[in-house]
């Protein structure tokens, strides 16, 4: 198990950091000091599988990383340590699995993380399906996921066509709004998009499928199935699985749509 302690004292963040190494579960442990820097991590990576978060912290409190956390990685679980009782409701408010009071013992650290693993185990596998022919839609243990903005769902459908590779923020805005002109206006309006896919992808919980870096985002290609993938890894044997559409609607789809075509065409004419 990977743990990550976020606290702007330095000396319990250690602290709490040699208990964790201590316990058989805990395989590493990183140490923010700064949670942004933390915030910064989890978003570009995905192999937190517990978060211990101080709650009183500047710039950010652990109950606003928290949320932050929960709509990048659903996964990762969260436990709050500190010294004020009172916030303890507001924790188990944003899904934290423990609330651990200081001065703590050992013992108390380690039941938190043995409950984390408990629910890592338990936690069902989810099947993520993203359909490309026809029309774009993305299915959780095939049920659709439900996108309240189009435009969010489009960004997605450009980051799956992109298979892996990262997008700007200039990219991003040409290819979703082509005749606007890259100005402060239109940067808010991606950075609304941004928000309502993270929330999307959360409440699906399937948030480790976006990667969302600083100025760059991509979709992590290993994490679901997708049938241009499993189309362009083998053509033959998938060519039957296109009928001659490729995320209908989607202008920026149009290069990969012509180059699916082609192969098509090739397939059928020969065989």
């Amino acid at each position: 198990m990977k743990v990550m302690i976020v606290d702007d004292e330095r000396l319990a963040a250690e602290e709490l950091y040699d208990i964790c190494l201590s316990h058989r579960l805990i395989d590493e442990a990183l140490v923010f000091n700064n949670p942004s820097d933390a915030l910064i991590y989890i978003a570009q990576n995905d192999d937190i599988d517990l978060a211990f978060l101080d709650i009183e912290m500047p710039v950010m409190t652990g109950l606003e990383l928290a949320r932050r956390i929960n709509a990048i990685n659903s996964r990762a679980k969260v436990v709050f340590v500190t010294g004020f009782k009172e916030y303890a409701y507001d924790a188990f408010r944003v899904n934290a699995i423990g609330y651990v009071l200081k001065p703590y013992s050992d013992e108390m650290v380690y039941r938190e993380i043995e409950k984390a693993d408990a629910f890592l185990e338990i936690a069902p596998q989810k099947e993520i399906t993203v359909k490309t022919f026809g029309y774009f839609d993305v299915f959780v243990n095939q049920k659709p996921v439900f996108f309240s903005s189009a435009k969010s769902k489009e960004f997605l459908a450009l980051l799956v066509d992109r298979q892996g590779g990262s997008v700007s923020t200039e990219q991003a805005v040409a290819a979703l709004w082509p005749n606007r002109e890259y100005d402060e206006s239109v940067q808010s309006l991606f950075r609304k998009v941004l928000k309502s896919l993270r929330v999307a992808l959360a409440d699906a919980g399937i948030s480790d499928i976006f990667i969302d870096g600083r100025n760059q985002r991509s979709v992590d290609t290993k994490k679901f199935s997708c049938d241009l993938y499993e189309f362009l890894r083998n053509p033959r044997e998938n060519v039957d699985t296109f009928r001659g559409d490729y995320m209908e609607g989607y202008a920026f789809a149009r290069p990969t749509a012509n180059k699916i075509r082609n192969k098509y065409y090739e397939i059928k004419g020969r065989y």
